[in-house]
């Protein structure tokens, strides 16, 4: 246990970020599955990691919350004594046009995909071991934006400039910092979304499907691992072909 390594996955307990934490621990890793209100389904993540042999744990945060951030890797590191990897997952969708939109919407975005990224990428600054490794799961809309996307765009393409400066900032102690941009993904996020509009993204790709959690998920584990020390900075499309 002591030489496993440990990652922090935010939104560990939802469809991307359940299917990362199952990879991870798969792959021998202590899983952190973080979670904000669901408690049972990161239960159920827990609880399924176990059965097959894995390492896990569940964590309940307030991302948007400085000081209940600063407790989580707290907790982390008491617990398994380091971190080595953090996955910053969580985030809450919205749409529609902008000139429709109201401040509240936007605010509501920005608390989970800028503020709560924002804390937990900083703290993994702070606390990660020498030669760790961060990633941010963004969007494939982030360079993309489509009609409607205008705020969700504007806050993943936010984060994807810090990870920039920050890959810079960090090189010094061997950490990488690299962003994933998933396309259209079910389940997840998009899995409310109408069939007309699962038909339009499922066309945007040479594979005529969507996104499956799994695909993020084994870009998300090479970018953790050792092989990808010389990525950092990145923003890496994952997305079957959509934005080409």
């Amino acid at each position: 246990m002591a030489n496993r390594k440990t990652v922090i996955v935010t939104g560990g307990s939802g469809g991307i970020g359940g299917a990362i934490c199952c990879r991870l621990a798969d792959a021998g890793c202590n899983t952190v599955v973080h979670y904000h209100s669901d408690h049972d389904a990161a239960k159920k993540k827990v609880d399924e990691i176990k059965a097959a042999g894995g390492s896990a744990i569940a964590a309940k945060c307030n991302l948007s919350d400085e000081q209940q951030v600063a407790e989580l890797f707290d907790h982390v590191i008491a617990e398994f004594g380091k971190v080595d990897g953090v996955v910053a997952c969580a985030g809450v969708g919205g749409g529609g046009p902008v000139v429709e939109s109201t401040l509240d919407d936007f605010q509501k975005l920005l608390s989970v995909n800028v503020v709560g990224a924002y804390l937990t990428i900083r703290e993994a600054a702070r606390r990660i071991e020498e030669g760790g490794r961060i990633v941010f799961v963004s969007s494939q809309l982030a360079e993309r934006p489509r009609e409607g996307t205008g705020l969700y765009s504007a806050t993943k393409a936010a984060i994807d400039a810090m990870i920039v400066s920050m890959s810079r900032e960090l090189g010094a102690r061997g950490i990488t910092i690299n962003s994933v941009r998933p396309g259209a993904t079910e389940p997840g996020m998009f899995a409310s979304s109408s069939e007309e509009r699962k038909a339009y993204f499922r066309n945007l790709s040479p594979f005529k499907r969507l996104g499956h959690p799994d695909d993020i998920a084994g870009v998300v584990e090479f970018l953790l691992s050792d092989d990808a020390r010389w990525i950092t900075g990145q923003h890496l499309r994952v997305d079957g072909g959509a934005s080409n």
